[in-house]
């Protein structure tokens, strides 16, 4: 079983969703504020009947933000997975019954730290961290800790002369897919986070 939470500080509570064997079962209103009309075709638009469609930028980009869950659960973490493989190769991760379980047993201090594991597993292009998926992350979580921590020569900026700050011009202008991925990984070294507003998508630095 997956269970997400999803806040909202405007509606003073949160909707939470149930998934099994990796399809919705229920969900649940607790918000203390009532739903206006817009609000409810919002949240049906981006509600996924398939937990392996789940996007958390989709919620975010309505106001409803993924918050940490019991510890026994995993669903955040498989969650932040899919979202991070659907961003990087524009497909959908099929999530076996079995993943949920191996992310529990990483021992993390916060969901932080699970964010951050999760952007450098996608960043790094060694040979232990291919294919991505759940199992390897898991079962490669020492040689990715090592990776995170090991100086490295950062030429992306000088290759590809990435400017300070988030373009969309110079992101458009990306020839590759490397190109592209090596740019936002530049951004995320600086501070940023993409996020959507409305059906735009673009990066805003984390104060």
């Amino acid at each position: 079983m997956e269970k997400l939470i999803l806040a909202s500080k405007k509606l003073q509570g949160s909707l939470i969703l149930i998934y099994e064997n990796g399809v919705l079962k229920s969900f649940s209103n607790e918000f203390k504020k009532p739903l206006n009309a817009v609000q409810e075709v919002e949240i049906k638009r981006v509600l996924q009947f398939n937990f392996s469609n789940v996007n958390t930028l989709d919620y975010a980009s309505i106001g409803l933000d993924l918050v940490s869950e019991d510890s026994k659960n995993g669903g955040q973490r498989v969650a932040l997975f899919c979202s991070s493989y659907k961003q990087k190769y524009g497909n959908n991760y099929l999530v076996s019954g079995k993943e949920g379980a191996l992310l529990k047993q990483l021992p993390l201090t916060n969901d932080n730290d699970f964010e951050k594991i999760v952007t450098a597993y996608f960043d790094c292009n060694e040979w232990w961290a291919s294919p991505k998926n759940i199992s390897g992350l898991v079962s490669r979580i020492n040689e990715l800790r090592q990776w995170m921590t090991a100086p490295k020569e950062d030429s992306t900026t000088t290759k590809w002369h990435f400017p300070n700050g988030y373009s969309k011009t110079r992101e458009q202008e990306c020839k590759t897919n490397e190109e592209l991925q090596a740019y936002w990984r530049h951004l995320r070294e600086q501070g940023y986070k993409k996020t959507r507003v409305g059906i735009v998508e673009t990066w805003k630095k984390v104060i």
